[in-house]
């Protein structure tokens, strides 16, 4: 009686001892995650599709005020909507700036809103094509940077820029005296309203080249899949720290269970 008594303490002292581990390991941690996992406009998701690696949004409302809901992918995280009180008509920036736990690691997300005509308001493309290359990432309706990869000698890309709306005007800008190296082109989108604008930017890189990155598009392409795979591999570290607890927890429960039968 007095052995089982003693094994069952010594099982309960376990559970708290594994309690006030975790407990010291979540006081301990701090996340640094920045990033949202879902943005809302008037309760709405975005158009585009809210991506939490793609940080700049064009759209338009009629509205004066519009409600932003920025939901974090860390509820501990703190986020602060800047300059969204009071739209003024033509183009309005919001800032939405998101800081983890750590207090220290930083993301901002910005919505670039023109208030007026909505139907009249559109600056998406709906193709980008490069004659004879590909697009990184391929081409898709939430990225606006894309690189472009080539071998030789080039005076000019052959790119096709179709906007979704028929009256949009786009402009192909400094597709030209292309350097050894890199060279960033530019295609600007104009809406029907001639107030909102949207700039797709195409970075060339030599291929086998070392190159500095003026725009950061090979070093934004570069992070992006960095944070995908990083994201990936904190969900995973995540769930296998939470099943092997639970397979403790479950084993003391199932040891304890059998020594009260034995008894």
């Amino acid at each position: 009686m007095k052995k089982i008594i003693k094994v069952e303490l010594i099982i309960f002292l376990i559970i708290i001892g594994i309690s006030m581990f975790l407990g010291d390991v979540k006081a301990e941690y701090k996340n640094n995650n920045p990033l949202l996992i879902d943005l809302l406009i008037d309760g709405k998701e975005i158009n585009p599709p809210f991506d939490q690696f793609i940080t700049d949004y064009v759209m338009a409302t009629e509205k004066e005020e519009i409600e932003i809901e920025a939901v974090p992918d860390d509820p501990n995280a703190v986020v602060e909507i800047i300059g969204n009180t009071k739209l003024n008509a033509g183009k309005n920036d919001i800032e939405i700036k998101v800081t983890a736990e750590d207090q220290k690691t930083t993301q901002s997300y910005y919505l670039h809103i023109t208030k007026g005509n909505i139907n009249q308001a559109n600056a998406n493309l709906k193709k980008i094509e490069v004659e004879g290359f590909d697009l990184n990432p391929k081409f898709n309706e939430k990225d606006t940077n894309y690189l472009v990869e080539y071998e030789g000698d080039i005076d000019k890309f052959n790119i096709t820029a179709i906007p979704e709306s028929e009256k949009a005007k786009v402009e192909i800008l400094d597709n030209d005296n292309f350097s050894s190296t890199i060279h960033i082109i530019t295609i600007r989108v104009t809406a029907e309203d001639g107030i909102t604008t949207k700039e797709y930017k195409l970075t060339a890189k030599k291929k086998g080249k070392d190159v500095e990155d003026p725009s950061g598009i090979i070093e934004e392409v570069q992070n992006k899949e960095d944070d995908k795979k990083q994201s990936e591999t904190n969900f995973m570290n995540t769930n296998t720290v939470i099943i092997i607890v639970v397979i403790i927890l479950v084993g003391i429960i199932a040891l304890s269970l059998f020594l009260k039968r034995r008894k």
